[in-house]
């Protein structure tokens, strides 16, 4: 990857493990990995495996999203069912037409409820 998108992702992870309170040797332990590596990626010389990433996200309870995007997480879909955030994420025509026909139904009860 080029530098330009990797150095703002290894500022993120920087500024998590910090925030956390946790060293780079800290940090390259429970990855098992080396602090040097650590190191290159929080200065975006380098970046972490996607299994490190993942990791890293399980470990500071952070969206990989934000890691990768600089996207926080979107208060509107955080209170929305995972199942319903899966299907917008992943599903297939048959499955977002058909929640798409209960959201209808729903706006359509919500309003004459009013």
């Amino acid at each position: 990857m080029e530098s330009d998108i990797l150095i703002p992702i290894g500022k993120r992870i920087s500024e998590i493990r910090r925030s956390n309170k946790v060293t780079q040797e800290a940090l390259a332990d429970m990855l098992n990995i080396s602090p040097k590596h650590v190191s290159h990626t929080e200065r975006g010389a380098s970046c972490l495996s996607l299994k490190n990433l993942i990791e890293f996200c399980n470990i500071f309870n952070c969206s990989l999203d934000y890691i990768i995007f600089g996207i926080k997480e979107n208060s509107v879909l955080s209170k929305l069912p995972k199942e319903i955030v899966e299907i917008l994420y992943t599903g297939n025509d048959n499955e977002l037409e058909l929640l798409n026909h209960y959201l209808q139904i729903y706006a359509e009860l919500h309003a004459g409820n009013k």
